[in-house]
């Protein structure tokens, strides 16, 4: 079995719990309350700035100056598509993005980072990759199950559910499985545990966006 199959089975439970949170129920339906989403955004700023920049520090990981090359164009484009949307919603909803990191922002920043830092492209791959695949998972459920009302998010849904982010998620799996099949026991193992801690950082970021300090 190839380590995505593997560590997505293992991660299941973690996936089953977002797409059944009230934050990504009430996305999909339009309903959620504004003040969520601007909540929520305005973590996702600060989120996704970290993101890409970890995202081309990891380039720099790469075993040739070809994936190299690709990681950074690959890097490039996905970070514009997201701060396009972002910049739409920022604007739409007036949102105010000078806000400190809550601690479910900071705790998944220091989660990447640490992973980056250790040198391991194996780890730093696998710390990383539940962003951009839950994400693009969470996107074509939405899409799949939206309603045929408006909906004030629907630039969110569309971004994730793109066949452009679709196809970039393949890639990096396929990547992903490339490194762990070169990878001992021993650093598959760890791939599992960065990966599983990054996907419950997940849930707790929707999960925060959704109650705030309050749970």
């Amino acid at each position: 079995m190839s380590w995505t199959k593997e560590v997505w089975q293992k991660s299941l439970p973690i996936y089953e719990r977002i797409t059944t949170h009230p934050f990504i129920k009430e996305l999909a339906d339009g309903t959620l309350a504004m003040e969520k989403f601007v909540r929520y955004i305005a973590q996702d700023e600060i989120y996704i700035k970290n993101y890409g920049e970890e995202m081309f520090l990891m380039a720099d990981m790469m075993p040739d100056k070809t994936m190299q090359e690709m990681f950074r164009a690959f890097a490039k484009e996905g970070m514009e598509a997201e701060k396009a949307m972002h910049d739409l919603l920022i604007e739409r909803f007036g949102i105010d993005t000078a806000v400190e990191p809550s601690e479910v922002t900071a705790g998944y920043m220091a989660h990447t980072r640490r992973h980056i830092n250790s040198g391991s492209l194996a780890h730093a791959m696998a710390a990383m990759l539940p962003c951009m695949w839950i994400y693009n998972e969470v996107g074509l459920y939405i899409y799949n199950h939206r309603t045929t009302a408006p909906n004030p998010y629907a630039e969110w849904v569309a971004t994730y559910a793109s066949e452009d982010f679709t196809e970039g998620t393949r890639l990096i799996l396929e990547f992903c499985d490339r490194i762990a099949e070169e990878a001992t026991p021993e650093v598959r193992a760890e791939m599992n545990e960065a990966y599983l801690i990054a996907a419950e950082y997940e849930w707790a970021f929707w999960n925060w966006g959704y109650y705030g300090d309050e749970k």
